[in-house]
């Protein structure tokens, strides 16, 4: 939005030029009838019009150029205050009309430029110095700001949703009764005071057309003035809404998470906006070293808002073998980005170290990820937040009577189910309007399995096979690729994926004539119909003919069903296997 010296330097050319002009035709108007009558007849006349008409023209573009300059002159003052005075959450929210503006702009120097051409066109040749300038003017308008703005005009709207989505905040355990509904924030909000002190630049909303709604405090500067006299008069009930329980006994804190719709907090931007360079939060983006800098903006955003309490105890076991398998198998694949991994590892390494070697890989991996995916996506990804450990899966835990350790397990995998529901998605068009019933989903509850197998864990848990976690697991099948089971595995601490737990099966899955629907038990040979691996099969009795689908996943080395496989053969389908049953 910020407009160069170059262009400035030609409006002004223009302005000045046009009312030089403007000046001269009144007195030329004043001179003999001779002189009008021989510039009227003048060959370079080409539309005839009246002189009242003529003038028409010439002020009307130059009032036109006029207003442009100082309208273009007041949004440029605009965005170049709220950058130098940090305030992001305004900068950020003119930035989402950046497009339009341009437009707009574009739009009355090209009507301008159209009456200088009028003008020059009825007779009045001294002007053309003016239109040379004005349609230089114009059209480095159009390539130069306009057409760069409305391509990257989805970017800045995912920026918006990066930077100012929910985020998680430490509240002390004893205000935590405070974190309630949306009334309650707001009577909260109403009774407490906000000490007086330095404020946040960044907060601040800026201009508005219609009356803010929302609260605009942070929690946390709520929550500061919060004492017991507040809640025993009444006006709070005791509720711990937006609380996330990993239940670290040896922390004082827990994580709120805040910012929601249902909350009714005002949007605003991470105050995490101060530790970026300002290269990078630029409507265009780019590195101290010239490289493009979407990946990081975006990335940044994220991470300044989700790393919960401990970010250190996240894990994310990425080796060279995974990251070559995480972009064969991604929707997104070839993932171009990825020949600048060394470098975002070097970038981020400097801003996240003190995090530990796993947080930094999977910042490198998100901001991979970022600059690649398909911005629609990301956009429905970041609405859904899926950034974020899954809230309704933590309280569906708690509320299952999920051991502490099981809760630690869902935060310490959390990030390896935000790579993977980005990476993975199964419809590369998630986004579009025809593309709605495809959703945005993390893989939490597998995850989180996989992280408890690999800290030891034998048995199912409890709450294994709930109705809500077949559900949950329901929905992790459907909107997500099969083909990640083994990269999250390994991300996670294991060396192979079990086979089978994602349809529920804890201990891997069952044989045959263990398998889901199965009623009686075959001695003889069967036949297995030709069908792909991973699915239903049709499973034919030869004595009686009857016929049953039967759940099961063919293992890829046929040796694996030694004493029960007879005969196994090739066909254009799938495999044709004949055993006992």
């Amino acid at each position: 939005m910020r407009v160069t010296e170059n262009l400035r330097y030609l409006l002004c050319i223009g302005i000045l030029l046009g009312l030089t002009q403007a000046r001269a035709i009144p007195d030329g108007l004043q001179v003999s009838s001779r002189q009008t009558t021989d510039s009227q007849s003048s060959s370079s006349k080409i539309l005839i019009v009246s002189d009242a008409t003529a003038r028409g023209f010439l002020w009307s573009s130059i009032g036109l150029a006029v207003l442009t300059a100082l309208l273009q002159g007041l949004v440029t003052a605009l965005a170049l205050m709220t950058e130098s005075s940090n305030q992001w959450t305004f900068r950020f929210r003119l930035a989402k009309i950046e497009h339009w503006w341009w437009t707009i702009v574009s739009g009355l120097l090209l009507i301008s430029l159209v009456l200088i051409l009028l003008s020059f066109a009825t007779g009045n040749g001294s002007e053309s110095i003016s239109v040379l300038v004005l349609s230089s003017t114009t059209f480095l308008t159009i390539v130069r700001y306009m057409l760069p703005s409305w391509r990257a005009r989805h970017f800045i709207y995912n920026r918006w949703l990066a930077w100012s989505g929910p985020s998680r905040t430490a509240v002390k355990i004893a205000e935590m009764t405070y974190c309630g509904t949306m009334d309650d924030w707001r009577r909260l909000s109403k009774v407490t005071v906000i000490a007086k002190g330095k404020s946040v630049p960044s907060d601040y909303y800026g201009w508005h057309l219609f009356p803010l709604k929302g609260i605009p405090q942070d929690p946390t500067d709520i929550l500061k003035d919060v004492n017991t006299t507040v809640l025993r008069s009444g006006t709070l009930s005791r509720t711990i809404d937006y609380i996330y329980n990993e239940r670290y006994d040896d922390l004082d804190t827990v994580s709120l998470l805040w910012g929601t719709e249902t909350q009714g907090f005002q949007p605003r931007v991470s105050r995490s906006v101060s530790a970026m360079t300002s290269s990078l939060l630029r409507s265009q983006p780019f590195t101290s070293e010239g490289y493009a800098g979407e990946g990081f903006c975006l990335a940044m955003g994220i991470l300044g808002r989700n790393k919960g309490l401990k970010p250190g105890q996240i894990v994310f076991k990425m080796t060279r073998q995974i990251s070559g398998s995480l972009e064969q198998k991604s929707t997104w694949r070839p993932r171009p980005s990825k020949t600048l991994r060394s470098y975002y590892w070097k970038t981020l390494d400097a801003q996240y170290h003190g995090l530990g070697e796993e947080f930094v890989e999977a910042a490198v991996e998100l901001s991979l990820i970022l600059m690649d995916a398909y911005e629609p996506a990301i956009a429905t990804w970041l609405k859904a937040g899926c950034e974020h450990q899954s809230f309704e899966i933590n309280k569906t835990l708690q509320s299952l009577e999920a051991t502490p350790e099981e809760l630690r397990a869902h935060y310490e995998s959390s990030y390896v189910s935000m790579i993977i529901s980005l990476n993975n998605m199964r419809d590369k068009q998630l986004g579009r309007k025809n593309h709605e019933v495809a959703q945005a989903k993390r893989p939490d509850i597998i995850c989180l399995a996989l992280r408890l197998k690999a800290i030891g864990v034998k048995t199912a848990p409890n709450w294994w096979n709930s109705p809500e976690i077949e559900g949950y697991l329901d929905g992790e099948r459907q909107h997500l690729d099969h083909d990640w089971y083994q990269d999250a595995a390994k991300l996670l601490g294991l060396t192979a994926y079990p086979e089978g737990l994602e349809n529920g099966h804890w201990n891997g899955t069952p044989p045959p004539d263990q398998a889901v629907g199965s009623t009686s038990s075959l001695s003889d040979p069967t036949t297995i119909a030709a069908v792909p691996s991973q699915s239903l099969i049709a499973v034919e009795d030869p004595i009686t003919g009857d016929v049953e689908m039967r759940e099961l996943s063919l293992p890829q080395n046929d040796g694996d069903l030694q004493g029960r496989i007879t005969k196994v053969e090739s066909t254009e389908q799938g495999r044709v296997v004949t055993g006992s049953g």
